[in-house]
């Protein structure tokens, strides 16, 4: 019942699990005391168990409200909690000055069985749902779920285990080995445990099946010949990918992988350079490591970003390239830093893009003649591929698996409603296009926020603002961890707010909710208001398309009447007229285009640009 209730197995744990504690609790207590079950206090033990049940669960409702919508009502429901306790043990509690031992004992039972369940519900629950999501999402981080931790134990495990594994094969072959000496020491074991080491990262990777892994390599690039390879440092993953991409290079490492208690042996037994001990101290070793055909991976950021934004390039790697003659391969990393995030052990859903770019040879001086300037002018070349990388990656579905993280634990229904409602959307792909990608986008009649919530996360720079007046609906929106400053709700009537030049307005599903004489006020505060080079998207039922409108009845019926999810004001909904929003937009000098979607019902999108929009574009 609780895993229907609630729809998730961890809120029924979270449940659950405290129950069969204060079960254990009053038992034991009961024996430790030396009181004994008999025909009448064990009919009263069905009460009390009753009653932990029911403090648990309005615990758990509590939080789960408190997380929703942020309304503060957790400590109501404790004051209820121990109030019902108080006057449960008042009544039963008299009975310890009853003359019979089996009334006695019913007090007994009581007292023990009450204080147990009311300081377990009270403690274990808030502690277990604070651990599981509270916590970790006042930190921005994504709260744990069943399989989200199963797959990052896993992964972990693997890495650790595989970690002693090759760290043997290592001694063996490495450290152990007597021909690995002297003018040996770079030879044949050296090489293999370098295969080894580069087949075991591979396997890290590739057994985290819920990571997809791309590689783009338009100049096919096999990487025989050595080079100085710089890239992006996001994540831990990073790592493991330049290691997995060949097997002859030498990292760079900076004090943290050098002492790592799990790939630190492994670190120095391949050779790797500590960045500790100088640059220019490691010439000459690594000059020697280039000749036998290594190759050296060096991070100029020098350290992992916490925003996925790189940061600036130090010299050092510029440097060993001026130095030692080599060309520099720079190899963009894309999706580490949400797959894994820095300082996080959980291991999320998501695409990791690999991506090489053209060797820079030595005699190219159109980076800079000096190291320092190549360093800065190939950090701006770096920045700008990465920037067109992510544009090309970062579409709204890629941020699915975090708008519905942001929605978790917030009620099955609402769950499932959002999971289906961004399919049948295709994750508001059209909606990204149609919009510009910064400047003030309102979102009127947003409901609880799903399509501002992915224009946001595809569009940083986009500032939106969405309106509803379902109170509780832009509650849940505004309550999300992902929440910044480039994003808000309101509760409001969209009929009576003032529009302040915005660049984008949509009009989702929402118009026919509204009167028709409000409609037609609307929309021309929408198309007056706009800024020059704006866009209004306007998507609702065409009342001209007779037979298809039908349809559109149909599922508004369903959404409003049965399902409830949508709210109205009046039991009756009002259609526009196709014809009517393109003379609106015509008396205006304003282009409108129709986009036909659908085959089954009247819904179409209609595109309504300003004048200066072909411009802008």
């Amino acid at each position: 019942m609780l895993l229907l209730t609630y729809g998730r197995i961890e809120l029924t744990l979270v449940s659950f699990i405290p129950m069969i504690i204060a079960f254990v609790w009053i038992l034991g207590i009961m024996g430790v005391a030396g009181l004994q079950f008999n025909i009448v206090n064990i009919i009263l033990s069905a009460l009390i168990f009753g009653l932990g049940d029911d403090y648990s669960l309005f615990i758990m409702d509590g939080l789960l409200q408190e997380y929703r919508t942020g309304k503060k009502n957790l400590s109501s429901y404790k004051s209820s909690i121990v109030l019902s306790a108080i006057t449960t043990l008042a009544g039963l509690g008299v009975l310890i000055f009853a003359r019979h031992p089996a009334l006695r004992s019913i007090a007994l039972v009581s007292i023990t069985g009450i204080l147990s369940v009311v300081i377990i519900a009270q403690v274990l629950i808030p502690f277990m749902f604070h651990f599981l999501i509270t916590n970790r999402v006042k930190k921005q981080r994504f709260p744990w779920t069943a399989s989200g931790l199963f797959k990052s134990i896993f992964s972990l495990s693997y890495f650790a285990l595989g970690s002693l594994i090759v760290t043997g094969c290592g001694l063996i072959l490495v450290q152990w080995n007597p021909f690995n000496r002297g003018e040996n020491k770079n030879g044949m074991g050296k090489r293999l445990y370098h295969r080894i080491l580069s087949a075991y990262t591979w396997s890290v990777l590739y057994i985290m099946g819920n990571v997809k892994k791309k590689i783009i390599n338009p100049q096919h690039e096999d990487l025989s010949r050595p080079a100085v390879m710089i890239a992006n440092h996001q994540s831990f993953l990073d790592i493991l990918i330049m290691t997995m991409l060949y097997p002859n290079v030498v990292l760079l490492t900076n004090e943290w992988l050098w002492n790592s208690p799990l790939f630190g042996k492994l670190v120095k037994m391949a050779g790797y350079y500590r960045v500790a001990e100088g640059i220019e101290n490691g010439i000459d070793l690594l000059s020697e490591k280039v000749k036998l055909g290594y190759s050296i991976v060096v991070f100029p950021e020098g350290t992992r970003t916490t925003d996925a934004q790189i940061k600036r390039f130090h010299k050092g790697a510029f440097f060993l390239a001026e130095k030692l003659q080599l060309d520099i391969l720079p190899i963009l990393i894309h999706g580490t830093a949400y797959t894994m995030s820095k300082g996080d052990f959980l291991l999320k859903d998501g695409r990791v893009t690999i991506k090489y770019l053209p060797r820079i040879s030595p005699d190219d001086n159109s980076y800079g003649e000096t190291y320092t300037e190549r360093a800065k002018s190939i950090g701006g070349y770096f920045r700008t591929k990465y920037a067109s990388l992510k544009a090309c990656e970062e579409q709204p579905a890629y941020f699915r698996e975090q708008l519905i993280y942001n929605y978790l634990y917030k009620g099955p229904v609402l769950e499932w409603y959002l999971k289906i409602k961004t399919r049948l959307e295709k994750n508001y792909q059209l909606f990204h296009e149609l919009m510009p990608r910064e400047g003030q986008i309102l979102d009127l009649g947003c409901g609880y926020g799903f399509m501002s919530w992915l224009l946001h996360f595809a569009g940083p720079e986009r500032n939106i603002t969405g309106f509803d007046y379902d109170e509780e609906k832009i509650a849940v929106a505004n309550h999300c961890f992902s929440r910044d400053e480039g994003i808000r709700f309101f509760e409001a009537d969209i009929s009576e707010i003032q529009l302040d030049s915005p660049d984008g307005i949509i009009l989702a599903d929402s118009l026919h909710y509204l009167q028709p004489e409000k409609q037609v006020l609307l929309l021309e505060q929408c198309m007056d208001r706009l800024n020059p080079g704006g866009v209004l998207v306007i998507r609702d039922g065409d009342r001209d398309l007779k037979e298809r409108h039908k349809g559109t009845r149909r599922t508004e019926f369903f959404s409003t009447r049965l399902f409830g999810f949508n709210k109205t004001v009046h039991k009756k909904l009002f259609f526009l007229s196709g014809d009517s929003i393109r003379e609106m937009a015509t008396r205006r000098n304003m282009t409108c285009r129709t986009i036909d979607p659908s085959k089954y019902t009247s819904n179409l999108i209609f595109v309504i640009t300003h004048p200066a929009y072909d411009e802008k574009v």
